[in-house]
């Protein structure tokens, strides 16, 4: 009988403990490193066409300004093409962006293509 009551205390504090991490993670980030404002920002499964929502309407003022981290609380890691609208003018593709748990992910200059104005 204390053996049951033992493992089922280890079993409430492994499960607490747990749910205590998994709200304490961090939420996944966008970072703008470009030279523009982003004023679009959209996702879709690698190789897809199906883009979601506009992620900068999360944002306060529904941008993400250069230098700043857009935070996307419900975003599931995973692999994405991006498709991004900038203040400048510019309708810009990336492709095969690795999305992992908590990270930053920065959006660089260097990084953009396939742009049209």
């Amino acid at each position: 009988m204390k053996f049951k009551v033992a493992r089922t205390l280890i079993m409430f504090a492994v499960l607490g403990a747990n749910g205590v991490l998994a709200e304490t993670a961090k939420p996944i980030r966008i970072w703008n490193l470009t030279a523009s404002t982003i004023t679009d920002f959209r996702l879709a499964k690698a190789g897809t066409k199906d883009f979601g929502p506009n992620l900068t309407l999360e944002d306060q003022d529904k941008t993400i300004e250069v230098d700043e981290r857009l935070k996307l609380p419900k975003l599931q890691p995973g692999v994405y093409d991006a498709t991004l609208t900038l203040k400048d003018g510019r309708t810009c593709r990336l492709s095969a962006l690795n999305i992992e748990a908590s990270a930053i992910v920065s959006i660089d200059e260097k990084d953009l293509s396939a742009c049209a104005k």
